[in-house]
């Protein structure tokens, strides 16, 4: 059997689809196609690809139990060692697959979950992935076997052991997710700490279907240099950065991991508390791949996300991105018409000014203008007024220090709270 390492750099992949009623030869090809690069992400070689059109998914082969003799001369052909299903496999499902198929058999889950584990790079990524692996691989012990590789954390299968090593590995398991579970609990309230200071800044996440080009505008709006790669899931964890160092109250920019079509219930889980990035968002800024074919389905997907994530009603923005790749004009200026409020950038280009833009008029919408007057004695609050708002106008005059600035309503709160509500002079300003 070629171990789980050598399928992901070597292996020969087959793609395997039911195409049901509800979906087109359109619709059915378009998946494949993402199927076919997210298999050659982990480095799988796509060899080939079958679609069977039936009315419901077989209860125990998925395809048609007359079609498996088709895929078997398909895997000797092109000596294939993988097969990968577009779709999630019970666990009978993937075990009578892999006794009929004598190969191993991935189901879209388990690819994606080799995916995030190829590219997790932080502790906190590595834990949320293993994490996401056990729960994934609990059902599936029986008629299968694997020992957790704790290095490398992959998920191959072998066959042979009895029932007495199936439920060892059960308890192993189910041991090993409560520790994962209680630290990265721990890794929540750290998170919860790091909220608290930033409670005085305003909040920009980027979200969007994976490889839609998030990590490109952020460094361009921040003069970063967040790893880009032309390829899916290459951000795992979500990363702040200040928006500009000089914008009073300061606004923090954070990437975060893209989003999928059926993103497996797993991933979901475990990186819930990555994404609360999202949640606690003041403004979301939509990123889109102008040139993908599906780009609809990828809106529809991210705002499912969205949606599980209890973030949907939080402002937002669409921004269309590598219009640069896009040849027909008039299809670019029919979604200009489609979308009047969205913004339509090359990432590579200065048009990315026009999102930073965006960003400082829609807070400065939000922000309300007031004059105060502090006394000498209480001028060691200047800090904080500089900390938490835009100083518009400052006099010094014999009577106290005499102020005009801008801030959120929350900050003024925080600033009443700090120096005191006398020093606020009249109503705000228009």
């Amino acid at each position: 059997m070629i171990s789980n390492q050598q399928v992901i750099e070597l292996g020969n992949a087959l793609l395997l689809k039911v195409q049901l009623p509800s979906q087109t030869e359109s619709e059915a090809l378009h998946a494949l196609e993402e199927l076919a690069s997210l298999a050659t992400t982990v480095g799988c070689q796509v060899k080939d690809q079958i679609i069977q059109a039936r009315p419901q998914i077989h209860p125990a082969t998925f395809v048609g139990k007359g079609k498996l003799s088709a895929i078997k001369e398909v895997i000797h052909h092109f000596d294939i060692n993988l097969v990968i299903v577009d779709g999630t496999l019970t666990p009978k499902q993937g075990k009578n697959l892999e006794d009929s198929l004598k190969c191993m058999v991935w189901d879209r889950t388990q690819l994606i979950l080799e995916i995030f584990g190829k590219n997790a790079k932080t502790h906190e990524a590595k834990k949320q992935i293993e994490l996401a692996r056990l729960q994934y691989m609990l059902p599936r012990l029986v008629g299968m076997w694997a020992h957790l590789d704790r290095e490398r954390g992959g998920i191959g299968t072998s066959r042979g052991m009895g029932e007495k090593q199936i439920e060892t590995d059960r308890r192993e398991i189910r041991s090993r997710i409560a520790h994962l579970k209680g630290t990265i609990k721990q890794v929540e309230t750290e998170r919860e700490i790091q909220k608290k200071r930033r409670d005085d800044c305003l909040k920009v996440s980027l979200i969007g279907y994976t490889n839609a080009g998030k990590s490109t505008v952020m460094n361009a709006l921040t003069e970063s240099s967040l790893l880009v790669e032309d390829k899916l899931f290459a951000t795992l964890d979500s990363t702040t950065r200040l928006l500009d160092e000089k914008n009073r109250p300061q606004i923090l920019l954070s990437d975060t991991v893209g989003f999928i079509k059926n993103l497996p219930h797993e991933l979901v889980a475990s990186f819930r508390s990555t994404l609360e990035v999202v949640r606690d968002a003041d403004l979301l800024f939509h990123v889109v791949d102008i040139s993908a074919l599906d780009y609809e389905e990828h809106i529809d997907t991210a705002l499912q996300v969205l949606d599980e994530l209890g973030a949907n009603c939080i402002p937002r923005i669409m921004v269309f991105n590598k219009i640069d790749r896009i040849e027909n004009q008039t299809q670019l200026f029919i979604m200009k018409k489609q979308y009047p409020d969205a913004l339509f950038i090359s990432a590579q280009s200065e048009a990315v000014t026009k999102l930073r833009e965006q960003i400082i008029h829609f807070f400065d919408q939000k922000m309300e203008t007031v004059k105060i007057c502090l006394d000498y004695q209480h001028s060691y609050n200047l800090a904080h007024i500089y900390e938490w708002s835009r100083v518009d106008n400052i006099n010094y005059m014999d009577d106290g220090i005499h102020l005009t600035l801008t801030a959120s309503s929350d900050n003024l709160s925080r600033l009443r709270h700090h120096i005191g509500s006398s020093h606020f002079q009249g109503e705000q300003i228009s």
